[in-house]
């Protein structure tokens, strides 16, 4: 049985919290709260035992992040998605630190061009956000999609990086 972990870090608006299994990343999320981590580890299979110690290179990478510095995040992680998924979150990932491209450029990136909603479905699945940064992608106008608590952080993340205004 494979040993799974779990550890979190607070911002003030918000809680970042990931899964390792082994060695790999399966999950970097958001959450508004403890409560919400928590709920979503115990749905994993072996449970994640809370262990922040597995995860200092990763929070001292977000702090950095956070703090507006640029950072490379080189942390192993596992995709367990759909092909057309898995082409997409890596096509993703080669998007560069304060800059965006539209759900339509990933699309075609893919091999796929009109598929700019199955891109923008496969990006509200990415289980590993920031390593994967989805946030940077956007409309073809430019404009941040998404609604509520999730629009909302991938302005801030946006900003940070100097990509918005």
């Amino acid at each position: 049985m494979a040993e799974a972990y779990y550890g979190y870090m607070e911002t003030g608006s918000f809680i970042i919290g990931f899964v390792k299994i082994k060695v790999e990343l399966v999950r970097v999320g958001f959450y508004r709260s403890l409560r919400n981590l928590e709920k979503e580890v115990s749905s994993y299979s072996p449970r994640p035992k809370l262990d922040p110690e597995k995860f200092q290179d990763l929070i001292q990478d977000l702090r950095e992040y956070f703090s507006g510095k640029w950072i490379e995040f080189d942390h192993p992680f596992r995709l367990e998605r759909p092909e057309f998924e898995r082409r997409v979150l890596l096509k993703v990932r080669e998007i560069p630190y304060g800059e965006t491209r539209s759900y339509s450029w990933v699309a075609s990136e893919v091999g796929k061009p009109r598929a700019w909603r199955a891109v923008a479905n496969a990006l509200a699945r990415n289980p590993i956000a920031i390593i994967i940064p989805c946030h940077r992608v956007v409309r073809k106008d430019g404009r941040v999609a998404g609604s509520d608590f999730g629009r909302r952080v991938r302005e801030y993340l946006l900003m940070l990086e100097g990509a918005l205004p």
